[in-house]
């Protein structure tokens, strides 16, 4: 076989080879847009179901701030700006992430670690964090497993965009939506949120997880 025909079979090889490589990464990018769930879509089509959960016992820090306050939340990818309102805490769990929160919701669901009651002047020391506990309860939350290789976008009630598995963190096996039970014992859907796979664990029950 002459040099000519041996280069020209190499060029044929190589453009099959550029074909069918684009053909797997079109076949890839393809299969990853359909990894990019909405709530509803991916309530509508997973086979994962809610679990009843409850939060457990743990310390977590919060304060208020004495002036506008910008922080990232590393886990959840989301953006925060806090101002002196009187009203929102800033949280920081347990892997360092850090949330917001109304000062009423802060108050049902955390107390001192003495076990007494949480109140505005606790917050009276601007930009200081304190120590506060969870209120354990059994059964007052749902939580739904969402696999690792599925990113569900979810608007919780206060507005916040937060999304199931960003390749930003490590997030175990996959992320999980929780909510809380309505009155009539069914997940309340109204209020959504995230929470990272490798912290579900530490923040609440599995004795029911699916």
């Amino acid at each position: 076989m002459n040099r000519s025909k041996v280069i020209l079979i190499l060029i044929i090889i190589g453009i099959l080879l550029n074909l069918f490589f684009g053909y797997l990464r079109t076949n890839k990018q393809e299969e990853e847009k359909k990894k990019m769930l909405t709530l509803e879509e991916y309530l509508d089509k997973s086979e994962h179901e809610w679990f009843l959960t409850g939060k457990k016992k743990y310390t977590v820090q919060a304060m208020m701030v004495s002036k506008e306050t910008s922080f990232h939340n590393d886990l959840e990818a989301v953006d925060y700006t806090v101002n002196d309102d009187g009203e929102t805490v800033i949280l920081k769990g347990m892997a360092g992430e850090m949330w917001t929160s109304p000062l009423d919701k802060v108050t049902e669901t955390y107390t001192k670690p003495d076990g007494t009651q949480i109140s505005i002047d606790d917050f009276s020391r601007k930009d200081a964090y304190i120590d506060i506990v969870t209120i354990p309860k059994t059964d007052s939350n749902f939580a739904m497993f969402v696999p690792i290789g599925i990113s569900v976008t979810v608007e919780t009630a206060s507005g916040d965009i937060l999304h199931t598995n960003l390749d930003n963190a490590g997030h175990k096996n996959g992320d999980y939506l929780i909510c809380r039970v309505d009155e009539n014992g069914d997940p309340d859907l109204n209020n959504v949120w995230v929470l990272n796979g490798e912290l579900f664990p530490e923040y609440y029950d599995t004795t029911n997880m699916r």
